[in-house]
């Protein structure tokens, strides 16, 4: 028993690696369009009642998927690394 729980582990953690890459991108993405809207003066939450049906779709299947919930903390957590310096300014 301990052994299968334990591929499975290791499995869904292999999974997050792989997946990081893309999770920064669209990690990347969204904060590119919060400040573009931010400029605009438009709040985060008219953001995403002007993004179309399918955008809203995917948008919460990534932030509400069980599969992507590690590989989207890690990305969040290298993009902030990365860009700490260019957010004190």
């Amino acid at each position: 028993m301990s052994e299968v729980l334990m591929i499975f582990v290791v499995g869904y953690i292999l999974l997050s690696l792989i997946l990081i890459p893309f999770q920064y991108r669209y990690v990347e993405q969204m904060e590119k369009m919060r400040k573009a809207n931010e400029m605009k003066g438009i709040s985060q939450g008219e953001m995403m009642e002007n993004m179309k049906f399918e955008e809203q779709v995917l948008h919460a299947n990534v932030q509400g998927s069980m599969l992507f919930i590690l590989p989207n903390i890690l990305a969040t957590i290298i993009y902030k690394v990365k860009h700490r310096d260019r957010t004190a300014k």
